[in-house]
């Protein structure tokens, strides 16, 4: 509300106003105007006072304010930074467990690499002591090889008395006979079997015309059947007649040689030596295999024949088996 600069006309304009009331009214209105005056200005004292008291009010509120917020951000930022330290004191310890982890770790590794130097070592002194020893077994071999190479220059001629030891053996026996399947039995007089048997093949034997008779084991152990009587006649012609008589003889057996028990079919043989005897089995095999008609023994030797127009083939050796065709 605008107060005003002059007073209202309360009279009307006359000129005549009296005096008195003149008076009254210039007086009333002074009055009132101070007063008026007085109080605007005791209310700009006041208005500036209350704006005084406002203000450091206010300041006194924005330094509170302010207080707060720096209290309030203050703490966050601890309580933050708390967390914070928290994390990384959590982090720094973990860290410093794997650090003396991977220092634990670090230790056993050098232990086991120094263990794997050690071993190295070992075992380049085992390769070198191995070198060495392939050397010495590389000369060894070398030396060998020499060896064989002149083996084999006297290989033909080791074969070659091989064969002659042979012939000599089977030669020692040109006066024996074989006699097979005979019971043997405990007490028996094997020159009185001898003498019975030249009876059997009605070619008389008297006792003069044996120099030695005995039995021999079998090759193997396993056999069964009666040991084999040897004898060795006076001279290889008798030895001979004995054995076409034994075979020009049929159905010669242990009954009509005076032997009690069951009759056993003799057969009667030259003596041939191991090696012979494994011979004329294979023999006989490759003859039965390639139907040969005969396989037999003269003088020793294993002979073998496809018919009866057919050369004989003399088997002496296990490569003459491959003649058997």
């Amino acid at each position: 509300m605008s107060l005003q600069r002059t007073p209202p006309n309360v009279f009307s304009s006359d000129g005549d106003i009296p005096a008195s009331v003149k008076k009254i009214s210039g007086e009333s209105f002074i009055t009132t105007r101070k007063r008026k005056q007085m109080e605007n200005d005791k209310i700009d004292t006041n208005m500036i006072k209350f704006e005084e008291k406002f203000d450091s009010q206010m300041q006194i509120w924005n330094k509170t304010i302010s207080d707060c917020i720096a209290n309030s951000i203050a703490t966050a930022v601890n309580t933050a930074l708390k967390g914070e330290l928290s994390k990384i004191t959590s982090a720094l310890s973990e860290l410093n467990d794997n650090v003396l982890k991977l220092n634990t770790d670090a230790i056993n590794l050098n232990k086991s690499v120094n263990e794997v130097n050690t071993r190295l070592c070992e075992i380049e002194k085992s390769l070198s002591f191995s070198n060495e020893r392939q050397d010495l077994f590389d000369s060894r071999l070398k030396t060998v090889e020499q060896n064989i190479s002149q083996y084999n220059g006297f290989k033909s001629q080791i074969q070659l008395l091989e064969n002659k030891i042979h012939t000599m053996e089977q030669q020692a026996r040109q006066c024996n006979v074989e006699i097979v399947n005979i019971p043997d039995r405990r007490g028996e007089n094997l020159i009185s079997i001898i003498e019975c048997l030249g009876d059997a093949i009605k070619h008389p034997l008297q006792s003069s015309d044996i120099i030695a008779v005995h039995r021999v084991p079998h090759a193997d152990k396993n056999d069964r059947r009666p040991k084999n009587i040897i004898v060795k006649f006076a001279n290889r012609t008798l030895r001979d007649n004995v054995i076409a008589a034994c075979r020009a003889t049929k159905g010669l057996n242990s009954t009509s040689l005076s032997v009690p028990g069951r009759p056993a079919t003799v057969y009667v043989n030259e003596h041939l030596t191991l090696n012979n005897k494994l011979l004329f089995r294979q023999c006989r095999e490759a003859a039965k295999k390639n139907e040969y008609k005969y396989v037999w023994v003269k003088h020793g030797t294993v002979l073998a024949r496809k018919t009866d127009t057919s050369p004989a083939i003399a088997i002496r050796s296990l490569q003459d088996i491959a003649r058997i065709k």
